[in-house]
C-alpha cells in the first residue's frame, strides 16, 4: 500500500487499531449505518425435496454462498418476509466452529448471488443492510471481510469445543473508517479491480494443482499396470479396463496374496469407551492420511483376551467397509509406525498380506489407483449406505508382477511423490499468500 499516494491532512481516529484517518473523513461504530435482519429457526420438519431453497449458516464460504438441498413450501416467503433474501444482499453466519479453526465457520461473510434471490435464511445468520445515505453496499462488504474485521470476530466469538458463537451487539460495535460515499464508490470499485486479479492468479493456482494431482494419479495407474520398461514385451490382460500389461506379470484374486482372512473392525457403543483403555482407529483417523502413522485419540475397554484379531500390523491394509457417500467406500489406506496394540473399528476391513508375494506399499499404491478404485466403486453394494464386504474384496483382481519389480516400482513412485510434494506445498503456499493479500489488501485502503 506504500505505492500509494497518502491524503495530505489527517486526524486522531479514536479508534486504538485505526490509528490516523483522512481529515474529512469520520469513524463510527456500525450499529449507526446499518439495520440487520435475522435468519428463522425453521422446523426440519417442514424441510421439503423441493419448493423455495433454504440458505444455511454453513452454506456461506469464501466470500459467496453454497447451493444446499434444503427447501420450505413457497407460502413461508409470505409468512417470513424478513428472511427473504435480495440479490447483492450481505450475510454473515453468528454460530459456527471455533476462530481457531481454519476458515472457521463464524463469522463467514457472503454477497447473495441472483440465482438465489427469493431464497429464504436459515437460524445463525443475520443481514447486514447499510443506511445508503452513509455507507454503499460494496464498500460496508469490503469492511466486513477486511482482516481487522475478521480478527474482531475472531476475539468476540464465544464457544465451547469446537463450536462458536457471536453477539450481534458485538458485532455491531465494531468502529470503522467512513469517507464520503463517493469516496467509497471509487474504493470499493479499485478493490472489486484489484480482488479480480488476485482471484484470477488463485484460480490459475488451483488449476495447476488439479493437473499435478492428476499427473500424479496418472503416473501410479501407470506404474502398476505397466511398469517402467517401455520396451518389455507385452500381452493382452483381457481385461477391458486393464488393456495390456508386461508379458511375465500374472493377474490374480486378492484372496491369493492373503495371509488368513480378512477381518471386520471392532464394534462398540460409546459406553466402552475410556481413557484407561486400548487405543482405537476411528473411521476419519485411518483415512485422513494414505499411511495411518498416528496415535488414536480415542481408547476402548476391551478383555485383552479378545483383542488378538483386530490388532493392527504394520503393513496391514485397511479398507472404507461403508460409507454414506459413495465413492468413500473401499478406500484405501496402509497401516504405518503403530503400536500393536492398536484396534480398529467397524466402518472398516482389515486386509493381512503375504508379504512373501507383494510389497505391502505396491499393493496400497495399486490398490489408490483410479482404475482400481473403479474395480472397487462396481462392485459396491449401493443401498442408503454404499458398502463392500469382505467377499468381494477379496475377490477384485490384482495385477502382480514379480517381487523384485514391485520394490523398484515402490521406489519409484515414492520418489516422485515427494517430487509431488514439494511442487504441491509451494503452490498451496502460493494460494495462501494471495488469499492472505487479498484480505489484508482491504484494511489499509479503508484506513487511509
Amino acid at each position: 500500500m506504500g505505492n500509494y499516494p497518502a491524503y495530505e491532512q489527517c486526524k486522531d481516529s479514536g479508534v486504538e487499531w485505526l490509528g490516523e484517518i483522512p481529515e474529512h473523513w469520520n469513524s463510527c461504530p456500525l450499529k449507526f449505518l446499518i439495520n440487520t435482519r435475522k435468519g428463522i429457526a425453521f422446523k426440519s420438519s417442514d424441510f421439503t425435496d423441493g419448493g423455495c431453497r433454504v440458505v444455511k449458516a454453513s452454506d456461506i464460504k469464501e466470500y459467496s454462498i453454497l447451493e444446499s438441498d434444503v427447501y420450505l413450501n413457497e407460502h413461508f416467503k409470505d409468512k417470513y418476509p424478513n428472511a427473504v433474501l435480495k440479490k447483492g444482499e450481505i450475510i454473515l453466519s453468528t454460530v459456527g466452529s471455533i476462530p481457531r479453526v481454519k476458515n472457521s465457520a463464524v463469522g463467514q461473510v457472503g454477497l447473495v448471488p441472483e440465482h438465489l434471490d427469493q431464497c429464504l435464511l436459515n437460524q445463525n445468520t443475520v443481514i447486514f443492510t447499510p443506511n445508503i445515505s452513509l455507507l454503499i453496499r460494496k464498500y460496508l462488504f469490503y469492511i466486513l471481510i477486511s482482516k481487522r474485521y475478521r480478527d474482531y470476530l475472531d476475539l468476540h466469538a464465544h464457544g465451547t469445543a469446537n463450536q462458536a458463537s457471536l453477539n450481534l451487539i458485538d458485532m455491531l460495535a465494531f468502529k470503522s473508517p467512513i469517507p464520503p460515499t463517493q469516496e467509497q464508490k471509487t474504493i470499493a470499485l479499485f478493490l472489486d479491480y484489484k480482488t479480480r486479479q488476485i482471484d484470477a492468479l488463485i484460480a490459475k493456482q488451483e488449476a495447476l494443482l488439479e493437473k499435478l494431482e492428476e499427473k500424479r494419479s496418472a503416473l501410479i495407474s501407470h506404474s502398476v499396470t505397466k511398469g517402467l520398461d517401455p520396451t518389455v514385451p507385452m500381452k493382452d490382460s483381457e481385461i477391458e479396463w486393464l488393456g495390456e500389461i508386461p508379458e511375465h506379470w500374472k493377474i490374480i484374486r486378492v484372496r491369493r496374496l492373503l495371509i488368513g482372512n480378512t477381518q471386520n473392525g471392532l464394534y462398540k457403543s460409546k459406553d466402552f469407551f475410556d481413557d484407561s483403555g486400548i487405543p482405537l482407529i476411528q473411521m476419519g483417523e485411518a483415512f485422513s492420511e494414505p499411511i495411518i502413522s498416528k496415535t488414536a485419540r480415542d481408547r476402548i475397554l476391551i478383555n485383552p483376551l479378545e483383542l488378538e484379531q483386530w490388532k493392527l500390523k504394520k503393513g496391514d491394509l485397511i479398507f472404507a467397509r461403508r460409507s454414506l457417500v459413495f465413492e468413500g467406500s473401499g478406500k484405501c489406506s496402509i497401516v504405518g509406525d503403530l503400536l500393536e496394540s492398536h484396534v480398529y473399528e467397524s466402518s472398516m476391513i482389515r486386509v493381512r498380506l503375504n508379504f512373501n508375494l507383494v510389497n505391502p506399499m505396491f499393493a496400497f499404491f495399486y490398490f489408490s489407483a483410479s482404475f482400481s478404485r473403479s474395480q472397487i466403486l462396481s462392485t459396491t453394494k449401493q443401498v442408503t449406505i454404499s458398502g463392500i464386504d469382505s467377499q468381494q474384496l477379496k475377490s477384485l483382481l490384482f495385477v502382480l508382477p514379480p517381487k523384485n519389480e514391485q520394490e523398484k516400482l515402490v521406489d519409484y513412485i515414492q520418489n516422485s511423490n515427494h517430487s509431488h510434494q514439494k511442487s504441491k506445498n509451494k503452490i498451496e503456499s502460493a494460494i495462501a499468500l494471495l488469499k492472505e493479500y487479498r484480505t489484508g489488501s482491504v484494511s489499509p485502503l479503508l484506513a487511509n
